[in-house]
């Protein structure tokens, strides 16, 4: 793709390994070791796939310098939002969020 940066690399912030922390012991308590283990795979694997899809993400409104991305396992369902930054080559992960979640509105919190 035209103008397209290449060999960026994808950087998971402290707060985004804090939620996989927290979304791995959710899964854990509710569903055991293995899918725990197998949704945090999934989840970064997905991340790791914004090195060449990142700009398929969406702008966050109100902070147009992020972008987001949902995963989701099935088109039906909950997943996760995994907002980022592109800072030089380097897209940085800076959370992620339940889709169920006000994330936006967290977000908005957050950089106040």
């Amino acid at each position: 793709m035209a103008g397209q940066p290449s060999n960026l690399t994808v950087s998971l912030s402290p707060h985004a390994i804090r939620d996989l922390d927290e979304i791995w012991g959710w899964n854990f308590g509710k569903y055991g070791f293995d899918r725990a283990d197998a949704y945090i795979a999934f989840l970064l694997a997905e991340t790791a796939n914004l090195a060449i899809t990142y700009l398929a993400g969406k702008v966050v409104p109100k902070l147009p310098n992020l972008s987001y991305v949902v995963i989701q396992k099935r088109r039906s369902g909950h997943g996760h939002v995994a907002v980022y930054e592109l800072i030089d080559d380097v897209i940085q992960v800076l959370h992620f969020y339940h889709t169920a979640q006000d994330w936006q509105a967290r977000l908005a919190g957050e950089s106040e």
